[in-house]
């Protein structure tokens, strides 16, 4: 029987961690810079670097042939590759994208993206100048934002006899737990 049990959680564990793998080319080991504060001035001029970079679309502009993407960068999870939503941002990048990309589809969205680092753009934020490390994406994954509503337990609720009532009332004053993830 214990023989069964290992066997059961060995295999959860598994079949779990395989869930959470990054999207296939956006493996964290296949790329030399994995956050944005690991660009260091040097990365920048060589065009030799490759990154894995994360965050949430900021604005997109559609070129003659490319469509150039602002990103407001996140730390990316090691794990998944998706961007952590809840973190504080620690720069911001551009992609360039070949061809067309509609950005009403990139509004409110995310973005883990692998390629080189070709350079820097020039540009502002506001009233205030900005220099954008420049990547040239060879693969990419855009997450889009869900949430989920989570009810506590009551203390008060635990020991009563209601049964399968107990989970469906809930009384006007307990408030969700709201949380965000990537899909």
């Amino acid at each position: 029987m214990k023989g069964k049990i290992i066997l059961f959680f060995t295999t959860l564990y598994l079949g779990l961690t395989g869930c959470m793998a990054p999207p296939k080319g956006l493996e964290e080991e296949r790329f030399s810079i994995n956050s944005y504060r690991e660009i260091s001035p040097q990365d920048l001029t060589c065009h030799c670097k490759t990154v894995r970079l994360g965050g949430k679309i900021v604005q997109a502009t559609v070129l003659p042939n490319q469509t150039k993407i602002e990103v407001l960068s996140l730390p990316v999870s090691s794990i998944s590759g998706k961007p952590f939503v809840e973190f504080q941002s620690d720069g911001r990048f551009i992609v360039y994208f070949n061809g067309f990309v509609d950005p009403e589809n990139l509004k409110e969205r995310y973005i883990t993206v692998g390629g080189r680092l070709v350079g820097t753009e020039k540009g502002k934020i506001e009233q205030a100048d900005y220099t954008y490390p420049v990547v040239q994406p060879d693969t990419y994954r855009i997450w889009t934002l869900s949430t989920t509503y989570d009810y506590p337990t009551d203390d008060w609720d635990e020991d009563d006899d209601w049964g399968f009532f107990r989970w469906r009332y809930r009384p006007w004053y307990v408030q969700p737990e709201i949380r965000y993830y990537l899909n």
